[in-house]
């Protein structure tokens, strides 16, 4: 595998405006992208399960990916 890969799962449920929904995608893929180099060869999964802000959201990833980072790696 050639490097670390996300996938999204950001259901209706969770999220019910479609802007909503692809703001917290975006802001998701942005902060694997700016991580993704640090990470191991890993598919990362994330699922929202409520509503979220975007910061919280970008804070929580974060804080995972250097989870993932420490004990992977």
């Amino acid at each position: 595998m050639p490097g670390a890969r996300l996938g999204l799962i950001v259901g209706k449920r969770a999220v019910a405006k479609a802007h909503e929904r692809n703001r917290l995608k975006r802001v998701a893929r942005e902060t694997f992208r700016l991580k993704r180099s640090e990470l191991p060869a890993v598919d990362i999964v994330v699922q929202v399960r409520g509503p979220i802000d975007s910061h919280t959201l970008r804070s929580r990833l974060e804080d995972m990916f250097k989870l993932v980072e420490e004990n992977l790696a």
